[in-house]
């Protein structure tokens, strides 16, 4: 159910007037990006036919989030001018870093929150059917960014792994069609990688990524990108690339 209610380039030119071809700005040339200095470098841009998969750490909903926020943003800004639809298979969207990343980036909290379209999932039945009938949804409010969040995580031990891959089999068809139908970027999040469920998705995916932290260091692999060659890289995590937003609303949530 819907949730109650950088740098500027230059553009290229503005719009289509008659019959002449519409141009886009230089931002909008790399694609969607979520502002996390760590993620950005390792995928890239999120592109109407990207479908990324991204495992591991807490950094994979912090970058959830800011995509949301940042597919608001007008396209000189990098953004997509519109929505994004958030299916929580984890039940982690997180409201206060959602509104205190509206602030930063200047746009109206109220105004983000309506525009911002949420369902919860509480089984791997309901997680299918909300990816399976999400038609209604792009028919009506046209969202330009699809995020199925822990996709994995209502998976435990009470599903047979028969019945298991199935579901996670028909989901990923499902996506699939969303992408070719809906020409829209699709960003899904995992704390864990199934060895069982994992290549299902993941042939269904155009990139697959997992990011681990260790102390102060992150691990970053990259599996499976349509321009990139698979990569692992260990690197010391800078607060300004995401921490420090997350400890600041942290400290506002309990005191």
């Amino acid at each position: 159910m819907p949730l109650a209610s950088g740098i500027q380039l230059p553009e290229f030119a503005q719009g289509s007037r008659q019959g002449r071809p519409a141009f886009v700005t230089a931002r909008s040339l790399l694609g969607l990006t979520s502002g996390v200095a760590l993620v950005d470098s390792l995928i890239g841009g999120l592109k109407p036919d990207t479908v990324a998969l991204i495992t591991g750490s807490s950094i994979r909903l912090h970058a959830a989030e800011r995509y949301c926020i940042r597919a608001q943003l007008p396209p000189a800004r990098g953004g997509l001018d519109g929505s994004a639809f958030f299916i929580d298979g984890g039940n982690n969207f997180d409201i206060y870093l959602f509104t205190d990343l509206a602030h930063r980036h200047h746009l109206a909290y109220k105004q983000a929150l309506d525009r911002q379209l949420l369902s919860r999932a509480f089984t791997i039945y309901e997680l299918r059917s909300l990816i399976e009938d999400s038609a209604a949804v792009f028919a009506a409010r046209k969202p330009k960014l699809l995020v199925v969040s822990d996709v994995f995580s209502l998976f435990n031990e009470g599903v047979e792994k028969a019945e298991a891959r199935r579901v996670v089999g028909g989901i990923a068809s499902s996506i699939s069609e969303i992408s070719g139908r809906e020409k829209v970027s699709i960003l899904i999040t995992s704390a864990d990688r199934p060895e069982f469920l994992i290549p299902i998705l993941e042939e269904h995916c155009s990139i697959s990524a997992e990011i681990t932290e260790d102390g102060h260091c992150a691990r970053a692999r990259l599996f499976k990108h349509p321009s990139k060659s698979p990569v692992e890289t260990l690197q010391e995590i800078c607060p300004r690339n995401y921490n420090q937003d997350t400890l600041e609303v942290k400290a506002k949530l309990h005191g």
